[in-house]
């Protein structure tokens, strides 16, 4: 919809003479007053007794610190009441013993043999270089006692401490040493 000039002349008269009766009262003194203008006749200064600054009062406050204590100081919510959990009374006691490292022995247990005529089983273990026939009873390094000799495992008793270990055969695949705690 375009204006045409008749209407855009209208609309200018009708802002002028809205204008026009603006400044007209406010000539008058019947236009709105300022606030400020009346407030400074009724202001009174206040009756201070000595001007001159506590600065002892200053330094005592600088030195205060600040306590919290839990609260938001911007609600107006109490804060939940805090629990205290009574300490739990433990006995002491000596300490425990640390357990003992599980027995690990310096040779493998690869294989085993069955005499046919006794029926008595025989197991191949190595440490590397050496290989050792043992059949169940016997001592490997002097030190170790094949209790018995299962298809895929040996039980091994250190003679001194009695520690036991379970041997696992080792066909290669599994990681060297091949024993496994009992």
């Amino acid at each position: 919809m375009a204006l045409t000039s008749q209407t855009k002349t209208r609309i200018l008269v009708g802002l002028g003479l809205v204008l026009l009766a603006v400044v007209v009262l406010n000539l008058q003194g019947n236009g709105p007053v300022s606030p400020g203008a009346a407030a400074d006749e009724t202001v009174k200064p206040i009756a201070i007794q000595n001007p001159a600054l506590h600065l002892d009062r200053i330094e005592r406050l600088r030195k205060l610190e600040y306590h919290p204590t839990g609260r938001d100081i911007f609600t107006s919510e109490l804060p939940k009441p805090v629990v205290v959990a009574e300490p739990v009374y433990v006995p002491q006691g000596p300490p425990e013993p640390k357990p003992e490292p599980p027995l690990t022995v310096p040779f493998k247990f690869y294989g085993i043999s069955t005499d046919t005529k006794t029926g008595k089983r025989q197991g191949f273990f190595t440490n590397g270089e050496e290989v050792f026939i043992v059949s169940e009873g016997d001592l490997v390094l002097g030190r170790y006692r094949v209790d018995t000799i299962g298809n895929t495992t040996a039980d091994v008793v250190e003679v001194s401490s009695g520690k036991h270990a379970k041997l696992t055969m080792d066909t290669g695949t599994n990681s060297p040493g091949g024993s496994q705690p009992e």
